[in-house]
């Protein structure tokens, strides 16, 4: 299973990841120092690439190691999701 391979390899990365059994893919967080945790949805698109947060977020699912640097490098680099004051607050 593509989702479990990738699972194994986001948490040998550092992710805390979660698969559901309800919703077909996999939760990752990623706890940064000095920064609030950032987290996000992948799913195995028709069985042929892993995509992530954004449409151009999208690896080979035949490169599972490399699907998983590409999203901790997103994950890193992503600023955090609501977090911080709300725009009119």
């Amino acid at each position: 299973m593509l989702l479990g391979e990738l699972y194994v390899a986001l948490a040998k990365l550092g992710a805390e990841v979660q698969l559901r059994d309800a919703i077909p893919g996999l939760t990752v967080r990623l706890v940064r120092d000095g920064a609030p945790a950032v987290a996000g949805y992948v799913v195995l698109k028709g069985g042929e690439r892993f995509t992530w947060w954004r449409v151009d977020n999208a690896h080979p699912a035949t490169d599972v190691e490399g699907a998983a640097r590409r999203i901790m490098e997103t994950l890193r680099s992503d600023p955090p999701r609501g977090h911080g004051p709300r725009a009119g607050a």
